[in-house]
């Protein structure tokens, strides 16, 4: 995925010192989070589940294509009470 694919998802981007990476909040205590960019190989941008206390699944799913993202956010957001 590249960074493009990121932005048009519309994920919000955060400023580290001399980094940024890339959230996109689904629900409370859930999220999506990119991998730094100073961590960035040939300009390709994975998305993981962002860890959180009350939901631990990060860096056991990592999204490499923007189209499944696209589709998993659509699907949070339907389902959100």
């Amino acid at each position: 995925m590249k960074e493009q694919d990121i932005i048009d998802l519309g994920f919000t981007k955060e400023l580290g010192d001399n980094f940024y990476y890339y959230t996109y909040d689904l629900a409370s205590g859930l999220g999506l989070i990119t991998q730094a960019s100073d961590e960035v190989v040939d300009n390709k941008w994975y998305v993981e589940f962002f860890d959180s206390p009350t939901y631990d699944v990060a860096n056991t799913i990592r999204f490499t294509n923007k189209k499944p993202v696209k589709k998993l956010i659509k699907i949070i957001n339907k389902a959100k009470i």
